[in-house]
C-alpha cells in the first residue's frame, strides 16, 4: 500500500509567496526611508519643494496643453497678432497727431472736439489691443514683458495725457495762450514717453511674426520658472559644507558627546545603587519600593520631561525655590550649564529604571553561596559588592550602558521639552566662525530644529546622516573595542 504523504496547513507553493511578499514589504518600508532621506540630503529640498510632484505633473501637463495649443493654432494666433500691431499703429499714430495740433495750436484753430476725436479713437485701439493680449487664445500677454509694456502705456495715457488736459482744458471752448503752454510742457512729454512704449510693444509683436518658437517658448517661461522653483536640484555636498560653515553644527556635535559622557556615567551609578539597595534583604518592603522606582519608565517622556520643566522653572519651580533658600540661583533658561545641568538630571530619571532592572536581574543570578562565604570569610559589604558582585553583573551592566549611550547620542526629547536646546546666544567653536543659536543644542534636535522650523530639509537630513555616521562609528568601536574583547572566544 502506497504511503499516504501529510501535507501542511497551507501549500508550499503558498508558504513561498506569503514568505516572498512579507520580505519584500519589509525590505520596502526598511529601505525606502533610508535611501530616500540619503537622496534629500544632497538636494535643496525645502517646504516648496519637498513634496511638489502632484503639483510639478500639473504644471507640466498645462506647460504641454499650451505648447500644442500655439502650434496648433499658429495661424489664427498671428492673425491676432497681426490685429493687435494694427491697434497699436492705430494709437501710435492718434497720439502722434494728438502732439502735433497742440504743438502747432492756437487759441483761434484750438478744437476740442478734435481732441474729444482722438481720444476716442486711442482708447477704443488700446481697449481692443489690451483684450487680445490678455485673451487665453493667444498667450500673447506671457512674451516677454509685453504685458506690462502696453499696461504701463495704457496707464499713462489715462493717467497722465487725458487727465492733464482734462485738468487744463477742462469745459473751455477757447483756450488761451497760457493754457497751450501747459498742455505742452506737461503733456508733450508724457506724449512721447506712450509713443516710446507703444513702439516697442510693435516691435515685440514684429519678433513675434519672424520668430514664433520663440513667442511659444516665452508662454511657457512662467510654468517653466515655477515648475524649477518647486522641484529638487541635486547641490552634491553643499549642505554638508553649509552644517560646518559655522559653530552651530559642530557645537552641537560637541555638546551631544559631552551629554554622553556625563549622563551615561550619572544614569548607570543611579541605576546600580539603587539595584543594590533594594536587592538586600534587609530593606523592609523593598519588592513595593522597586515597583515605585519604576514609574518614571512607565510614564510618557512628554509628561515626565515637563513636569521636570516646571519642577525647575525659574521664579515658579518647588526646586528653584528650594535651591534659593539654600543660595542657589539656577535658571534653565537662561543659563547655558544650567540648562546642561537640568538635561543631565531628567535623563537620569528617565533611564535608571532600565539600568536598575538588568542590574537586579543579574543580581539574582549570582549564587548566594558566594555571598554567604563571602559574609563567613568576614568580607565587608563594600568587598563583597567589589570582588564577587561586580565582575558577575559587568557584562550585563556594561550593555545597558552600551545601550544606554547609543540612546544619548540621540538625545532629543529632553533638550527640545526644557528648553528647546537654548539658551540662544552667540557661539563660537574651534577655529569654525561664530554664529547665533541653542548653545545647548544636541545633534538630532538641529536636524529637528533645521526640517521644522527653517524647513531646510535636504540640511536636516544631511545633519541626520552626520548622525548615522557617528552611530554607525560607536557600533564599530563597541563591536571590536568591547564585545569581542569581553565575549568568551573573542579577540
Amino acid at each position: 500500500m502506497a504511503k499516504s504523504k501529510s501535507k501542511g496547513l497551507y501549500p508550499s507553493h503558498v508558504a513561498f509567496m506569503l514568505i516572498f511578499l512579507s520580505l519584500a514589504m519589509y525590505l520596502f518600508f526598511s529601505i525606502w526611508p533610508i535611501a530616500y532621506s540619503i537622496y534629500v540630503a544632497f538636494t535643496d529640498a525645502n517646504n516648496y519643494n519637498i513634496a511638489s510632484e502632484p503639483r510639478i505633473r500639473e504644471l507640466q501637463a498645462q506647460r504641454a496643453n499650451i505648447i500644442n495649443y500655439l502650434q496648433n493654432n499658429r495661424e489664427n494666433v498671428l492673425k491676432q497678432v497681426y490685429a493687435v500691431d494694427n491697434y497699436l499703429g492705430n494709437a501710435y499714430s492718434s497720439l502722434l497727431t494728438l502732439k502735433q495740433i497742440i504743438q502747432s495750436s492756437t487759441p483761434q484753430n484750438f478744437s476740442v472736439a478734435k481732441i474729444s476725436e482722438i481720444r476716442g479713437t486711442t482708447d477704443n485701439a488700446l481697449a481692443y489691443a489690451s483684450n487680445i493680449i490678455t485673451s487665453n487664445t493667444t498667450f500673447l500677454y506671457y512674451y516677454a514683458n509685453l504685458g506690462d509694456v502696453v499696461s504701463k502705456a495704457v496707464t499713462l495715457i489715462d493717467g497722465g495725457i487725458w487727465a492733464d488736459i482734462d485738468k487744463i482744458v477742462g469745459f473751455k471752448l477757447i483756450l488761451t495762450e497760457d493754457d497751450l503752454a501747459q498742455l505742452r510742457t506737461s503733456v508733450v512729454p508724457k506724449i512721447d514717453q506712450a509713443l516710446s512704449l507703444l513702439q516697442t510693444a510693435r516691435d515685440m509683436l514684429r519678433q513675434i511674426e519672424t520668430n514664433y518658437d520663440s513667442f511659444v517658448a516665452s508662454a511657457t517661461k512662467g510654468l517653466d520658472e515655477e515648475i524649477d522653483k518647486i522641484s529638487m536640484h541635486f547641490v552634491g555636498l553643499k549642505n554638508f559644507e553649509t552644517l560646518f560653515s559655522d559653530s552651530r553644527f559642530p557645537n552641537s556635535i560637541y555638546k551631544t558627546l559631552l551629554f554622553v559622557l556625563t549622563s551615561v556615567p550619572l544614569k548607570v551609578a543611579v541605576g546600580v545603587f539603587l539595584a543594590f539597595l533594594f536587592s538586600s534583604e534587609l530593606i523592609y518592603g523593598r519588592k513595593i519600593m522597586r515597583a515605585a522606582l519604576l514609574v518614571p519608565w512607565a510614564l510618557p517622556v512628554l509628561l515626565s520631561v515637563t513636569t521636570w520643566r516646571m519642577f525647575m522653572a525659574p521664579q515658579m519651580g518647588p526646586l528653584w525655590y528650594f535651591l534659593k533658600g539654600l543660595g542657589i540661583d539656577i535658571n534653565i533658561y537662561n543659563r547655558e550649564w544650567d540648562a546642561f545641568l537640568a538635561y543631565n538630571i531628567v535623563e537620569m530619571w528617565l533611564a535608571y529604571p532600565f539600568i536598575m532592572t538588568v542590574t537586579m536581574a543579574a543580581i539574582t543570578s549570582i549564587p548566594k553561596e558566594l555571598i554567604e562565604s563571602a559574609m563567613v570569610d568576614g568580607a565587608s559589604v563594600w568587598q563583597r559588592f567589589k570582588d564577587i558582585m561586580l565582575p558577575l553583573i559587568s557584562r550585563p551592566v556594561l550593555f545597558a550602558s552600551i545601550l544606554t549611550a547609543g540612546a544619548s547620542l540621540q538625545a532629543f526629547m529632553v533638550p527640545l521639552l526644557i528648553n528647546n536646546g537654548g539658551p540662544t546666544k552667540d557661539i563660537q567653536f574651534l577655529w569654525f566662525p561664530r554664529t547665533t543659536g541653542g548653545v545647548n543644542e544636541m545633534i538630532v534636535l538641529f536636524g529637528y530644529n533645521r526640517a521644522y522650523l527653517d524647513q531646510l530639509y535636504g540640511l536636516s537630513a544631511a545633519a541626520y546622516l552626520v548622525v548615522v555616521a557617528i552611530l554607525f562609528i560607536y557600533a564599530l568601536i563597541w563591536y571590536f573595542l568591547i564585545y569581542k574583547r569581553t565575549t568568551p572566544g573573542g579577540m
